[in-house]
Order: C-alpha cells, then structure tokens, then sequence
C-alpha cells in the first residue's frame, strides 16, 4: 500500500498536468462527498423533492467519487510489470 501511494503521487499525478486536474476532481469529489447529503436530506424532509432524486443525487455523488479514486489503479499493475 505505502508503494502505491508513492507511486501514486510522485508519478502518476505530478507528471503530466492532466492528471493534476484528476487530483484536483478527486479532492472536489471528498468536498462534494461530505456537503451534498445535509442540503439534500434537508430538502427532502422539509421540502417537496421526490425521493428518487435525492437517490440519484447520492448515486451521482458517490459514484463520481470511487471512480474517481478507482481510476489510477488501472495503471498501477501495467507499471510494476
């Protein structure tokens, strides 16, 4: 774990600045992972929103965030070959 996590920020996203935006969309994915549920919840008990879109707000949300962080372990095993 300790080698993919030097891997990960000393060549995979420091090295090209493409990839400094994935670290950039991953960090505004945790943000958006810790403040999206109150004002959705909120509006759904205290206001009129259905329920399928505050399950389709948290499948959006959450969904961006693990592939997000899924993404550079596709490179990961193609590099330790």
């Amino acid at each position: 774990m300790i080698n993919y996590l030097k891997w990960l920020f000393t060549e995979y996203y420091f090295k090209y600045w493409s990839r400094i935006l994935n670290l950039l969309a991953t960090l505004f994915g945790i943000f958006l992972g810790f403040y999206i549920p109150v004002p959705v919840i909120e509006e759904y008990i205290y206001g009129n929103i259905p329920l399928l879109a505050v399950i389709g707000v948290f499948i959006t949300t959450y969904g961006f965030l693990v592939g997000m962080l899924y993404y550079p372990t596709r490179f990961y095993p193609k590099k330790r070959k």
